[in-house]
């Protein structure tokens, strides 16, 4: 609950946008500065980021049963679903300016589909359905423009960014996407437990 309570303190934003790095001054434990990490820059929106923190706030929230994790959780909710584009497979960082070029991240999309599943689990109606509806359409999204269901591929999903900022591991499968995208897929065949 430190961990959780830090990250909420120092990573998540008023408006559900999430930081990627932190950097605290290790004798004093203070905040020292942003870091843009994976992500655009400091005060971007990195997409994956964002997903782990919708992901991991509903699970602080499930396990304690503490409100400021739950309300994380919906914030950061409320900020991935209303920054996501028409197709629904999120680019890379929510804060860099949309080209025909600009990649994606089907692993952001995929772990914030397994989150927003969870996350209706525990909320009651009508986010429940809102929740379950926009993770349910964004298994869609992520089949039909990325899935990669020839032999000849090695992973699940297609459309994966690793390190956008170093160039490194673009429009490629991810295996921590293929991950959360068969979780999301065991969820809606009913499978309760989790793996954390």
């Amino acid at each position: 609950m430190a961990h959780a309570d830090t990250t909420l303190r120092h990573f998540v934003r008023a408006d559900g946008s999430c930081r990627h790095i932190v950097s605290f001054d290790p004798l004093t434990g203070d905040f020292l500065e942003a870091l843009g990490g994976q992500g655009a820059s400091p005060e971007s929106a990195w997409s994956r980021g964002c997903a782990w923190a919708l992901y991991g706030f509903t699970l602080c929230y499930k396990y304690t049963k503490e409100v400021r994790y739950l309300d994380a959780a919906r914030r950061v909710a409320q900020f991935f679903i209303s920054h996501l584009p028409t197709d629904l497979v999120p680019y890379w960082d929510f804060g860099v300016p949309i080209a025909a070029d600009t990649p994606r991240d089907s692993s952001a999309g995929a772990c914030a589909a397994s989150g927003l599943l969870e996350l209706a689990r525990l909320v009651p109606a009508p986010d429940a359905e809102v929740f379950h509806r926009v993770g349910v359409a964004l298994l869609h999204a992520l089949d039909s423009k990325c899935g990669a269901w020839s032999l000849d591929e090695e992973g699940l999903l297609r459309l994966g960014t690793g390190h956008m900022p170093e160039g490194q591991n673009i429009n490629v499968s991810l295996i921590y996407g293929d991950y959360f995208f068969v979780e999301a897929l065991a969820k809606l065949r009913g499978h309760r437990e989790l793996f954390w």
